[in-house]
């Protein structure tokens, strides 16, 4: 048995497929974590969708904020972008039950080992902290799904605070685990850079780079920021290496972190 945490797949089916080969997938004893971002940008979501929830015993899964904005465009009315790639699935007969599967997804997953969010943990949240909270946005998704997804986007507050309200705690709990990326010298959340550490402005810094307030006893499993791509850091491992954009597919086995990557097949590619 061995379990394999994969990037962003986005909608890149026929690279999965590929990835699953080289690491000689096993249904019947090996597992999957999928940091997010399942659907969106690749030109086969539906093919993904379709295979994890196929497959579902086999994989631990969290929303990343695609997988999130296309709940909100099936859900709560929300506008389709332009660069929306979801109308398979949109228009697929199994709409209701893949929107009702993923709205079942955590935002966070952990283990004794391992944590794993779509984005990152602040540096200021301990381990169960962050566990409540991502349960807790989960639950208030499950609840009122309509209700959540209107009221999750905006990006304020940007840095926690005990005496946030109820939906501010939602908001900014789903934008960490979700969206973030950079962090200002005070851990406020900053939203406007995405490119690559090098080029990064000097009052910024990589959530990854700041350490935790308080020891973590479990490396954080992520993904999110392709301009980085594989990044091995002090908190753990940054797994989406832009397959979406051309670029590489990555798993790592977590038992022996060894790690696997496929190039990007162009039958999943806008751009090819």
């Amino acid at each position: 048995m061995a379990t394999y945490a994969v990037g962003d797949l986005q909608g890149c089916f026929h690279t999965f497929n590929s990835l699953l080969d080289k690491i000689s997938f096993n249904t019947n004893s090996d597992e999957l974590w999928l940091v997010g971002d399942l659907i969106n940008r690749g030109l086969n979501s539906l093919e993904i969708i379709h295979w994890c929830y196929q497959n579902k015993k086999n994989i631990k899964l969290v929303l990343g904020n695609h997988d999130l904005h296309f709940l909100s465009v099936a859900l709560s009315n929300h506008k389709v972008s332009r660069n929306d790639t979801f109308d398979g699935i949109l228009s697929s007969p199994y709409k209701r039950v893949f929107t009702d599967w993923l709205i079942s997804i955590p935002l966070l997953h952990h283990s004794n080992e391992h944590i794993m969010t779509h984005a990152g943990l602040l540096p200021s949240w301990k381990t169960s902290q962050a566990i409540a909270l991502a349960k807790s946005a989960a639950d208030a998704l499950k609840k009122n799904p309509e209700y959540f997804l209107h009221s999750m986007y905006g990006n304020f507050p940007d840095r926690w605070a005990n005496s946030l309200g109820e939906d501010d705690i939602h908001r900014l709990t789903v934008n960490v685990l979700t969206r973030m990326r950079c962090l200002n010298s005070d851990e406020s959340l900053d939203f406007s850079y995405k490119g690559t550490v090098k080029g990064m402005p000097e009052n910024l810094k990589p959530w990854f780079s700041i350490p935790p307030h308080e020891k973590r006893e479990v490396a954080l499993i992520t993904g999110h920021w392709s301009a980085v791509g594989f990044v091995k850091h002090a908190s753990g491992y940054s797994l989406d290496s832009g397959c979406v954009w051309g670029k590489k597919l990555t798993a790592l086995c977590l038992e022996n972190h060894e790690v696997y990557t496929v190039n990007a097949d162009s039958r999943d590619l806008l751009q090819a």
